[in-house]
């Protein structure tokens, strides 16, 4: 069993503009959370890091085909919306 502890990897603050309805039921589960001596945060960051992983893996494993300057030719609006550069119009 050893003694030594491996340094905590320095974590940084990011931006991320959800729908006010996300964020006002992440502050909820916060606050749940901490009363029953869970880390939110810590369980988010696990789930960007899983997140970020299989994006990687998708991007990686493609072929190029619908693939433009690094952006999907998909798109995640509705069907039939028009997109011009990536945002729905």
């Amino acid at each position: 069993m050893g003694l030594l502890k491996r340094k905590e990897e320095k974590s940084e603050t990011i931006a991320l503009r959800v729908p006010a309805s996300l964020k006002t039921e992440l502050e909820e589960l916060r606050k749940r959370a901490e009363a029953a001596g869970f880390d939110l945060t810590a369980t988010i960051t696990e789930s960007l890091a899983r997140f970020s992983r299989q994006v990687r893996s998708e991007l990686d494993g493609s072929t190029g085909s619908g693939v433009v300057n690094g952006r999907s030719n998909k798109s995640n609006g509705a069907a039939g919306t028009p997109v011009t550069n990536g945002t729905a119009v």
